[in-house]
């Protein structure tokens, strides 16, 4: 609607700008003759017949421009006038007294019905500044008013239609977003009632789909979270009960027996206490995992020399790996001190050179390395044991995976080990990589910033 407006105010200017033009022009032909047959024989006054023939011409030009003309000689007097009104009576005004001086023509409207052009007589031979009279001649805007008001009520009609087709339009996509609302609405219903598997539809708006989109991928990572607690609940039941199945087990066949000799009875003892630990230690385990799911305000995060803290890992290990034969070697490139949880990245480092002693073979090695750059410190095990398949190295982070059920177990191990390290690593805003060929070893790398990062 803007743009129609400035076009119709384009037109109309254009026109009167035509109209401005075609009237200076006019004046222009009507000066040449005035000064060619003498300006005073242009006086009404005059009752010559050549005054008579040439008032004549003044009177066609006026019924020409559908307006009236003024002949003023150089004392503002007014020689002639079209309308017979104002014969000898003197015009001096601004625009006048601007055009006798030889200057620009002026023209000024008056009102918005009429238009005033006034053209200085002069003889173009001579100089400017001899001006013997002025024309001045008002002509009617009546065509362009006509033209004017036309094209303003057109404008107002298309205004009044693309309302009309607006609003029409407006409602047929309100009550189409409205449909597709209410669509979305009973399908997230459906949703909430418990039928998940359902989805939301994928509906033909951009906007629509992407928020159907959105919606779809809450509704499946809740899917993925709920088979993730049935599936921790359902390990972390049968975690708990198998050491209580076997210590049932132990106990019946004591009790079946009436004279059971002490060594078997030892023996059977200290199966049952092997199992109370392992227990124990799947309770403090899960108990870690709970606590490490809450926020990161639990870090306790002080400045830590790192080098130190794997020495005295190092040193509560050593005598497990001794048993076996298995050299562990600490390697430091340079002192690296860090922001860190101490207890809780000693536990992380601790589970990783745990297992690669109890996953090593008898007589193997452990080298522990430690480097830093200027942003992050690294923490390399590297074991000489069994190795990871390839295609468990993805899911060995997952709580109670095992990459080989029976011998974790025969190692005590939970299945939470490298879920709690890898926790661990997350909450100080780092990353863990493992790196292994099936009976090569295996390589863990844990990256952490130096500045802990809140």
């Amino acid at each position: 609607m803007v743009g129609v407006s400035s076009q119709i105010n384009y037109y109309e200017k254009k026109a009167i700008d035509q109209r401005v033009r075609y009237t200076q022009k006019q004046c222009a032909v009507l000066s040449d003759q005035i000064v060619m047959n003498g300006f005073r024989n242009y006086n009404m006054s005059s009752l010559s017949d050549e005054a008579g023939e040439n008032v004549f011409e003044v009177e066609q030009l006026a019924n020409n421009l559908e307006g009236r003309i003024l002949l003023v000689d150089s004392r503002f007097k007014i020689l002639a006038d079209t309308y017979n009104r104002n014969c000898g009576k003197y015009l001096v005004t601004k625009e006048t007294i601007h055009a006798m001086q030889g200057k620009e023509v002026a023209y000024r409207y008056i009102g918005k019905q009429y238009l005033q052009v006034i053209t200085p007589i002069q003889d173009k031979n001579n100089d400017k500044s001899d001006v013997r009279g002025l024309i001045i001649a008002m002509v009617s805007l009546q065509n362009c008013n006509e033209m004017s008001e036309y094209l303003h009520d057109q404008r107002d009609n298309l205004v009044g239609i693309f309302f009309i087709i607006t609003l029409i339009f407006s409602v047929l996509v309100a009550l189409l977003i409205r449909n597709n609302f209410r669509r979305m609405q009973n399908e997230l219903d459906i949703i909430a009632a418990g039928h998940q598997e359902e989805g939301l539809g994928q509906e033909n708006f951009r906007e629509f789909y992407n928020l159907s989109s959105s919606f779809n991928k809450i509704i499946n990572r809740y899917k993925e979270l709920e088979n993730t607690r049935q599936e921790f609940v359902s390990n972390v039941s049968h975690e708990l009960k198998t050491p209580i199945t076997s210590m049932k087990i132990l106990a019946d066949s004591l009790l079946m027996q009436p004279d059971v000799p002490v060594e078997l009875y030892e023996e059977f003892m200290n199966d049952i206490v092997h199992e109370i630990d392992r227990e124990n230690q799947i309770i403090t385990d899960l108990l870690t995992l709970v606590k490490m799911d809450k926020t990161q305000a639990d870090l306790n995060i002080t400045s830590v020399k790192i080098n130190d803290l794997l020495e005295v890992l190092l040193k509560r290990i050593s005598p497990i790996a001794e048993k076996r034969g298995i050299k562990i070697r600490l390697e430091t490139m340079r002192e690296v001190v860090a922001e860190v949880d101490e207890v809780k990245l000693s536990l992380a480092c601790n589970n990783l050179i745990e297992n690669a002693v109890k996953y090593n073979h008898d007589d193997g090695k452990v080298d522990v390395s430690l480097n830093a750059d200027h942003k992050f410190f690294y923490i390399r095990v590297k074991d000489t044991g069994c190795g990871i398949p390839e295609d468990c190295q993805e899911q060995i982070f997952e709580r109670f995976y095992r990459v080989d059920k029976a011998r974790s177990r025969e190692t005590g191990g939970t299945g939470l080990g490298l879920a709690i390290t890898r926790n661990v690593v997350l909450m100080h805003k780092g990353s863990i990589r493992v790196h292994s060929k099936e009976g090569e070893g295996a390589t863990f790398i844990i990256r952490i910033p130096l500045n802990y990062i809140s």
